[in-house]
């Protein structure tokens, strides 16, 4: 992946800039961890990064920029025309409700001022990082999310030595990265384990939630991440204390003692409720609402701005801007190819040109990134060097070879399996499907999942004379049983049949 990557610093000292130095320069805390790798320093998206980077021409990149008008929400604050509306829905943003439970609020505050201070690869822009920013307003929002909080139970401590071995069976490192140095049981000794080279998705924020709000929120992803940028791998509660302990179980971050001083401060957090009231106000005129749904209200409000198809496509300001510009203009700290790719879809949106969209089908899964781990029609799978940390489930599925530990290509899926058979298996009612895997199939969202069993059915046909006339279920029961083909060797049958294979 070859990248082109515009940095930004601030101007000026204040709690905001101490706080951007120490996340974007100081080294205090080790990579090898996946929860420490690296991040980049533009927002990360997954489904962008993976297939375009600067050495696309502009034809192309146009539809790495569909994924980005997509991705970074662009199309909850400009309308895109009609004949894009079926792709660019937008996402729901984070879950606000318990968002004071999941972070304190020193790190609530640098969220607001900018987001970038605390995860730099964020997709979320700033609206307080620009020389007007007044901290007043600043306060009152923070106000205003601290009294969102709920009850989390309290968990278990959970084995990090049982949770870095999960980490690395099930499929995480599919989409995270892997711990460097990590050797997953059964690799030879002489074995060199191949560095990964496709981009990692990124997960700082671990270091900022404690381990009984890590548990809780691996435990139920989809009430958090409502756009399925998270799916849920149906954890127990031991096997979510595990992987909580492991992902907490790099150094801690150790703060200088000047930033900590100036981050702490002098007095305690005290909750204000006439600024609280002052910030939900705030929260609606700063358009917050596009992406987040406020606690206790359905719908978010759009469309506010210009919509896409009037916007310029030779502009070095708004959300294109190297700096915060100030006022409602949001601050992404886009890199060079996302500008790039996002002009070339603006210069072609308009509906006489069109340009190369992408089926449905392909366009959401690369929205859900279900190209890190299943191939179809010659796009995505797991990348080779991430194949070693797909777990066999025991050591009868080894002689499987790579059937037995890695998801399988999705080529004509949909001819081969029924609509409701499809349902089953991603709404999580069929996971057992493929036992001797330990890798898992992550549960998505209904609304995220809803439209794959059509449009696999839609994609994938099958001509209809497929089965002689003379065919025999008879024959079929052997050739599936030991003297035939021995498919029951790996295909478990219906128990009523058991006896008779």
């Amino acid at each position: 992946m070859v990248r082109d990557i515009t940095g930004w610093r601030p101007a000026g000292f204040s709690l905001g800039f101490l706080a951007g130095v120490f996340f974007l320069v100081c080294p205090l805390r080790t990579d090898a961890h996946p929860a420490h790798a690296k991040p980049v320093n533009y927002p990360y998206v997954v489904g962008f990064e993976r297939f375009h980077s600067s050495l696309d021409d502009d034809d192309y990149l146009a539809g790495g920029g569909l994924i980005l008008l997509n991705e970074l929400n662009c199309v909850s604050c400009h309308e895109p025309p009609h004949s894009l509306r079926h792709l660019l829905t937008g996402v729901e943003a984070t879950n606000l409700k318990g968002v004071a439970t999941r972070l304190d609020h020193i790190n609530l505050e640098l969220m607001i001022r900018n987001p970038r201070f605390v995860k730099r690869d964020t997709v979320m822009p700033s609206l307080f990082a620009g020389p007007d920013r007044d901290l007043k307003e600043v306060e009152a929002l923070k106000q205003y999310l601290a009294a969102m909080t709920y009850e989390v139970p309290e968990y278990p401590r959970g084995d990090i030595e049982a949770g870095r071995s999960l980490y690395h069976r099930i499929g995480c490192a599919a989409c995270h990265a892997p711990e460097a140095g990590y050797r997953p049981p059964g690799i030879p000794e002489n074995a060199e384990i191949e560095m990964v080279g496709l981009p990692s998705v990124p997960m700082n924020l671990a270091d900022l939630y404690d381990l009984n709000a890590i548990t809780h929120f691996l435990l139920s992803p989809n009430e958090h991440r409502p756009s399925g940028r998270m799916p849920d791998f149906q954890l127990s509660t031991k096997e979510a204390a595990n992987l909580a302990a492991y992902l907490k179980a790099g150094p801690d971050l150790q703060l200088p003692d000047n930033l900590t001083q100036a981050l702490q401060g002098d007095e305690p957090f005290a909750r204000d409720e006439s600024l609280a009231k002052i910030g939900k106000k705030l929260f609606q005129k700063k358009n917050c609402t596009a992406c987040h749904t406020v606690p206790g209200e359905k719908k978010r409000t759009l469309h506010r701005a210009t919509s896409l198809d009037k916007l310029p496509t030779d502009s070095e300001g708004g959300c294109f801007s190297e700096r915060p510009q100030g006022g409602a203009i949001p601050f992404f700290g886009l890199d060079t190819v996302q500008k790039r790719a996002i002009r070339a879809t603006l210069e072609r949106i308009d509906e006489k040109d069109g340009m190369a969209l992408p089926n449905l089908l392909d366009w959401r899964m690369k929205k859900l990134n279900c190209y890190a781990c299943h191939e179809r029609d010659g796009v995505g799978g797991s990348e080779t060097s991430r194949e070693v940390y797909f777990g066999f489930a025991d050591d009868k599925a080894v002689e499987f070879g790579p059937w037995g530990n890695l998801p399988p290509m999705l080529d004509g899926v949909g001819a081969r399996l029924t609509e409701d058979w499809l349902k089953g298996i991603l709404s999580g009612g069929k996971g057992g499907v493929r036992s001797y895997q330990a890798a898992r199939m992550p549960v998505y969202a209904d609304r995220e999942i809803n439209p794959f069993p059509a449009a696999f059915r839609k994609y994938d046909f099958m001509p209809k004379e497929r089965v002689p006339r003379d065919a025999s279920a008879e024959e079929g029961k052997l050739l599936f049983s030991a003297e035939g083909k021995n498919c029951v060797q790996c295909h478990q049958p219906d128990p009523d049949e058991l006896q008779s294979l």
